[in-house]
């Protein structure tokens, strides 16, 4: 939100609380208040209640990041779950798509995956697409193009689980060890994270990532609904079945895949 736009908030909000300030009625009053009155009472109010302010406009925030989400999944549905350039595990034709924006520094998403796996374990009409999301420095974005030269040779999920269970410091060694332990051709690997095509896959996905305002991770698209940062198995489960009932109302899968 711009600077004028939350002045305008907190003002806005002031001065509807001070009406309570002001007589009802002219008769009640021995002379109006000047403009430099209400100004100090709005000062007054804003200094007094600072809280009550940003809670305001954090909230106007959110409903404006929601909005953004909103018309960006819609924009971009194609790219969230019908992009079949995109790593992804579970069944193929699932009735319902997860999709989730991460980066392998992150703890947070560490701590999101065995919610992941254990989804994929117990639901098997789930399909998870994974958005290779580095924002976290350079070994982020090296790790990406590893996991994506990974998906190359068909050993994706392989490496992700690795890298996802990995507590080691990421750095080349680290990467072609991990991928040698899934079985990968690691020097294969190392000639294809150079690849232009997977710069591009990354180049995609940080795009669509601002489409949605999504500005850090783990961030999980489920139906018609983002969730911002690492959520419960149990709540993820929530979330699947709601979205699986509202493909029931409307005839259709969830998310159909072309």
């Amino acid at each position: 939100m711009s600077l004028q736009k939350i002045a305008l908030s907190a003002l806005s909000i002031a001065a509807v609380a001070c009406i309570g300030l002001v007589p009802a009625h002219a008769d009640d009053a021995a002379a109006p208040l000047t403009k430099a009155q209400v100004e100090q009472m709005i000062h007054d109010y804003i200094a007094a209640n600072p809280k009550l302010i940003m809670d305001s406009v954090n909230d106007y925030q959110k409903k404006e990041m929601e909005e953004h989400a909103t018309v960006g999944m819609k924009k971009n549905e194609g790219s969230l779950s019908k992009d079949t350039t995109s790593p992804e595990a579970g069944d193929p034709h699932g009735d319902v798509t997860v999709v989730e924006f991460f980066d392998y520094n992150c703890h947070f998403c560490k701590g999101a995956f065995p919610a992941v796996q254990g989804l994929l374990d117990k639901d098997k009409k789930v399909r998870v697409v994974f958005k290779e999301f580095p924002i976290l420095g350079p070994s982020s974005e090296t790790a990406s193009k590893w996991a994506l030269a990974a998906q190359k040779q068909g050993k994706y999920f392989e490496f992700h689980k690795a890298m996802m269970n990995n507590k080691e410091q990421i750095n080349d060694d680290l990467l072609a060890k991990v991928a040698g332990s899934v079985g990968m051709d690691v020097k294969k690997a190392q000639t294809d994270i150079n690849l232009p095509e997977i710069a591009a896959q990354l180049g995609k996905n940080r795009a669509l990532a601002a489409d949605l305002d999504i500005n850090g991770t783990p961030a999980f698209i489920i139906g018609d609904d983002l969730s911002r940062g690492a959520i419960p198995e149990e709540v993820m489960e929530k979330k699947i079945n709601d979205a699986r009932e509202a493909a029931a109302k409307t005839g259709g899968d969830a998310v159909k895949k072309e």
